[in-house]
């Protein structure tokens, strides 16, 4: 994506730019580009903890050896699939550095701000327990920490205030982390 010139680019334009790592660089520098990034590290920080946490990542469900034979370019569903499992794989450098910043963060404020990013509005189409008001979040907040992993040690929140005041911090210190330190790639 090229930046013309004498124009910034927004919140969205970064949320399309495909590298996490370029955008987590620009970060440093651009205040739409680190709300961007503390967005994405969010997204990925949900996904370990709603995901990745379930998966058995040693279990592949066919042989490697299963389309042995096949012209080459035919098929393909063992190799596509490799490549794709070694690029979104949950060890790989994006997902450790993210699930290090979870870790980094207090874990009351974390439960609170990845509950905030699970919650499905109401009027939406389906079924999940993610679907609620803040309200009812707040009274289901056992059921959706234990969703999350999260649900040891972490005092519950008393109002929806309290859950919106605790996400708040969450962000902003990811917000700050962002600005200051070397995030990236050990």
């Amino acid at each position: 994506m090229t930046q013309q010139k004498g124009s910034q680019m927004q919140f969205d334009d970064w949320k399309r730019v495909a590298n996490p790592w370029r955008v987590v660089e620009a970060a440093k520098s651009d205040e739409r580009a680190r709300d961007a990034a503390v967005s994405r590290i969010i997204d990925t920080m949900l996904e370990l903890q709603l995901d990745y946490r379930h998966d058995n990542p040693g279990f592949q469900p066919f042989s490697v050896t299963a389309l042995a034979g096949e012209v080459p370019g035919g098929g393909g569903r063992s190799d596509q699939a490799m490549l794709a499992a070694l690029r979104y794989h949950p060890q790989s450098q994006w997902h450790k550095t993210c699930g290090w910043l979870l870790d980094q963060l207090p874990k009351r404020q974390a439960a609170a701000m990845l509950m905030q990013a699970a919650r499905i509005r109401p009027e939406k189409m389906g079924h999940s327990i993610w679907m609620v008001t803040v309200r009812q979040m707040v009274e289901r907040q056992e059921v959706l920490l234990r969703a999350l992993g999260l649900n040891e040690g972490v005092r519950h929140f008393e109002s929806v205030e309290a859950l919106q005041v605790a996400g708040k911090r969450a962000r902003k210190r990811l917000w700050q982390v962002l600005a200051v330190e070397e995030v990236g790639r050990a």
